[in-house]
Formats: C-alpha cells, structure tokens, sequence
C-alpha cells in the first residue's frame, strides 16, 4: 500500500515546465556595421563639404591709420561657394572724441562672386580716419554664403573683432552671439530701405 501511495503521489505532481530560451538575437551583423560606417562617412563628408569661411584681419595699409587694416575672407574648404553680401557692422568705435554705438550694417559693394578652393577676398572698410589710437572698437564682418549658386538660400556667417592697441592696434576674435540679433534687424532694415543695390 505504501508503494502505491507514494506512485499516486508522484503520478499527481505537476509537471515541470521548461523555459525555452528566445532565440539570440546578433545586434553586430555585418549590414549593421557597415550601415554604420556607412552614415558616419557620410555625415563627415556632408560636414566636410559644407562652405568653410574665414576672415580674418590683415596689416595696415597705413601705419599712422588704425582702421586702415583689410579683413581677408577665406575659402578654407574643399568646394568652391557663391557669396551673396558682405557687411560691415559697427557695434562701438570710441576715438578721439567720436563715440560710434550701434552704427549698423553697412554694404560694402562686395556681393555676388564666388570662391573657389583655396581663393580669398580683400575687403577694406575704413570706420574711422584718425591718426590716434582708438581707446576702443567693436565691430564684425557679415557674409551671406551659399554652397552653390542655383540654391535659394543663403547661410549667414558672422565673424566679430575686437580692436586691442599690444605694440600696435590689432584686431582680436570674439564670438558673435550677442550681437547676432542686433546684426540681423540691422542688415533686414537695409535691404527694406535699398532694395535696389542688391
């Protein structure tokens, strides 16, 4: 009898479940990988191939003149871009007794030409004529650039300076941030103002 228990007993328990192990699923597979590398390359060569701009200050034209110095744009990248307008923005100018604030956005007759790799531009715009040290200034270049010609739509790249007498006056970057608005109400009023110089 005890025999029989102990089968009836054994006979009544559930049986054991067993778990099934999901499939593994290969997240590295070689089309993964090389979709990857695939869009690393090209988002590398979308940055690299985009319009890569400079300016940046040149040496006086005359020593007695601070503001004679040219500003030289640069196509530092691989393709050649279309340039739309350039503009001179006077943020502050103090010398002599002049105090310039705010002197807006001035054209500088340099628009429509194109750049190609490795070509740059002289652009002079003299803000002041005074033989004496300014004891300050404040001022950008403003460039619309487009990655080719036939587009209908331009970037606009800003490069500010910061005008510093060392052993003479030279022109020091800075970022464009806060003036950037201010720049472009400016640039937005001339063009309303002289719509057919551009």
């Amino acid at each position: 009898m005890s025999q029989k228990r102990r089968q009836g007993r054994q006979s009544r328990k559930r049986p054991e479940k067993r778990t099934i192990s999901p499939a593994r699923v290969r997240i590295w597979s070689i089309p993964t990988v090389l979709s990857l590398i695939l869009g690393a390359a090209g988002t590398l060569g979308i940055v690299q191939l985009r319009p890569q701009i400079t300016v940046s200050p040149q040496e006086q034209i005359e020593r007695s003149q601070p503001f004679s110095a040219p500003f030289r744009i640069f196509n530092a990248g691989y393709l050649s871009f279309h340039v739309d307008h350039v503009f001179f923005y006077i943020n502050r100018v103090d010398v002599d007794d002049a105090h310039i604030i705010g002197g807006g956005a001035h054209w500088l007759a340099e628009d429509n030409f194109e750049l190609g790799r490795g070509e740059g531009k002289t652009i002079v715009y003299q803000v002041v004529s005074s033989s004496t040290v300014p004891r300050g200034a404040d001022v950008a270049i403003i460039v619309d650039v487009r990655p080719f010609r036939w587009l209908h739509w331009s970037v606009r790249r800003y490069f500010r300076f910061v005008g510093a007498y060392v052993d003479n006056w030279q022109w020091l970057a800075e970022p464009s941030e806060p003036i950037q608005a201010d720049v472009n109400r400016q640039i937005e009023e001339w063009m309303r103002v002289t719509p057919a110089t551009h």
